[in-house]
């Protein structure tokens, strides 16, 4: 069997560990070898990975040259011609820009992925002689190879803005069913997230304050840590609901805390920046655990989430409706089990990580072929 191919896997920070995403998502590569690129390490590299950072190849005119004026060193083009790569993979829309001047030097064929305020932000899609991606948005539009939307709704978001419809091909977000899988089911409803305006935890903890004693049976365990949490904790506290609050969680401890909750909340909303999700992972994660939904008609969740079979859907800021919901849900574990199993079945069949990176692989690979470097 040949030795597989590089193709150069743009993200301008590398290894952040709330971006795990990315490496996982060259998972089942076989015929194609990322090589990792960027400006500034935020994790360690995976032993099965190379990264190479950019900063020591820039020559005279530095990161400032590269970034604003697509500047590329005759060091930096060597040694990345000595990779002899085939493609160029870039993650989030800002890395797709900085990518495009390499793609032009290199000429390879360059394929971005949107995941989710890289296309809603309105920092990122309005028009600004000063920010790279805003003035080389329609320029990478036009010259990549193919654009990935995370989502349907990211497409659509995508499209509003310009870009090409014959380009864009949804490749929905995915997590690892070896990771995530369900374990022994306690009464527990699982929040797991940021505590910012995005994540929607304001409409959750109103839900909660709303049912009160109702809660009786059944623990509350909300993760994470944010700007909001003080004051949305003192209100939990003077509605007299009991949380655990374990703060922040490293990606490691998270699949036993979905393994043994029932219910799993994603009240996710618009904020007032524009910043929305593509399809939040833990949607994914929660459901190859077993765990029924209840989230919001929010950006990517309703093309995973089935209303009423997998989980329950509220309108975005209704505490009422997801007050509602938990009822329900509390109030009928065994239906809330069986939601949960078909969350599970669903997930595995279109959402599964495994199958996912196999496919990204095909599609890069033939944008190769199409090329002519491959």
């Amino acid at each position: 069997m040949p030795s597989p191919r590089n193709i150069l896997a743009y993200s301008d920070k590398l290894f952040t560990p709330s971006e795990s995403f990315i490496p996982r998502g060259y998972r089942s590569f076989s015929e194609l070898r990322p090589v990792f690129i960027g400006h500034e390490l935020k994790g360690p590299v995976p032993p099965e990975f190379e990264a190479l950072q950019l900063g020591d190849y820039h020559g005279m005119f530095g990161e400032a040259g590269f970034k604003q004026f697509g500047v590329i060193s005759a060091e930096l083009e060597d040694k990345l011609r000595s990779f002899d790569p085939v493609a160029i993979h870039a993650s989030f829309g800002k890395s797709g820009a900085y990518a495009l001047p390499i793609a032009r030097k290199l000429n390879l064929p360059l394929i971005v992925t949107y995941y989710g305020g890289d296309a809603t932000k309105t920092s990122n899609t309005k028009e600004s002689a000063f920010r790279v991606y805003n003035r080389r948005r329609a320029d990478l539009w036009k010259e990549a190879d193919l654009i990935l939307p995370c989502s349907d709704f990211i497409r659509r978001e995508l499209l509003s803005k310009g870009a090409p419809d014959q380009k864009m091909v949804v490749h929905h977000n995915t997590a690892d069913p070896e990771r995530f899988s369900p374990g022994e089911k306690q009464k527990i409803i699982l929040f797991a997230g940021r505590w910012t305006e995005k994540k929607g935890i304001e409409t959750l903890i109103d839900a909660l304050a709303t049912l009160g004693p109702a809660l009786a049976d059944w623990r509350v365990r909300l993760l994470g840590d944010g700007e909001l949490k003080e004051e949305l904790v003192a209100r939990l506290n003077a509605a007299g609901v009991a949380a655990e609050l374990p703060g922040w969680i490293p990606a490691d401890e998270m699949p036993s805390h979905f393994a043994e909750a029932m219910i799993a909340c994603v009240p996710s909303q618009r904020a007032s920046s524009g910043d929305a999700e593509g399809l939040p992972l833990v949607c994914i994660e929660a459901m190859l655990s077993e765990c029924a939904l209840a989230a919001t008609y929010h950006a990517g969740i309703p093309e995973c989430v089935k209303d009423g079979e997998t989980g329950y859907l509220v309108e975005e800021k209704d505490s009422v409706a997801l007050a509602d919901r938990f009822l329900r849900m509390i109030s009928d574990p065994d239906a809330t089990r069986a939601m949960g199993i078909a969350g599970r079945e669903f997930a595995l069949s279109d959402f599964n990580l495994i199958n996912q990176s196999k496919r990204l692989e095909s599609m890069i690979k033939d944008c190769a072929i199409k090329a002519g470097t491959l």
